[in-house]
């Protein structure tokens, strides 16, 4: 009787446990370990670009270059944050017929302003896009240049199964006219970083090149 009565009880209290993880309201995809505080960055946008020169160090010179510091880092924008690899190949087209490249002091005024305008791309002033927000529908923002970008999720594994996998958002960019959109799209490999002016996404960099060439 006395087993009977233990094996009931070890019951329970695994019971107890399973329970109040399973009942957790906020789930993750990792097993809930994470929490609130993931993604918050204590430091602007900027700062946080500046931090991870590994990533973004052509990118945070072509900023500063442009002088667009205090659009990516005003307050309540988003910014889809292109790596410096895709920056890379961007160089290899427009310098192709150039043995070598011009460093970024040699610039004309005339690629100054043309990478001015690729960087607009990239900047959604004045709203907070998140991944909750979003949907696998299309949603749209009007980027920093007046260009039109295309938002939405999207589930596909390794191999290439659709509605398997990670979701993951997708950025596109209208590179074509009002009466022929043509959206050039790029993935969105780290999402919802929230900096104190904003919020971060980090394009992919090996199936990207800046400017949506």
């Amino acid at each position: 009787m006395k087993k009977a009565i233990r094996y009931i009880t070890a019951a329970l209290f695994f019971s107890i446990i399973l329970a109040s993880f399973g009942c957790k309201e906020d789930y993750y995809d990792d097993g809930g370990i994470l929490d609130d505080s993931v993604g918050v960055l204590d430091m602007t946008t900027m700062q946080y670009l500046e931090k991870h020169t590994e990533s973004f160090d052509t990118l945070v010179s072509l900023i500063k270059l442009c002088g667009l510091e205090d659009s990516v880092d005003a307050k309540g924008s988003t910014f889809f944050a292109p790596q410096d690899y895709s920056i890379h190949n961007y160089f290899k087209l427009i310098f192709s017929d150039l043995d070598e490249w011009p460093s970024l002091s040699e610039f004309t005024d005339d690629e100054i302003s043309g990478i001015s305008d690729i960087l607009k791309e990239y900047i959604v002033p004045g709203k907070k896009i998140i991944r909750d927000s979003l949907s696998t529908s299309y949603s749209y923002a009007t980027t920093l240049g007046g260009g039109s970008a295309r938002l939405n999720l999207t589930q596909e594994d390794y191999l290439g199964n659709v509605d398997m996998g990670a979701t993951y958002i997708v950025y596109s960019f209208n590179v074509g006219t009002t009466d022929a959109a043509n959206y050039q799209s790029v993935d969105v490999v780290t999402s919802d970083l929230q900096s104190t002016t904003g919020i971060v996404h980090v394009l992919s960099s090996t199936s990207h090149i800046f400017g949506f060439n």
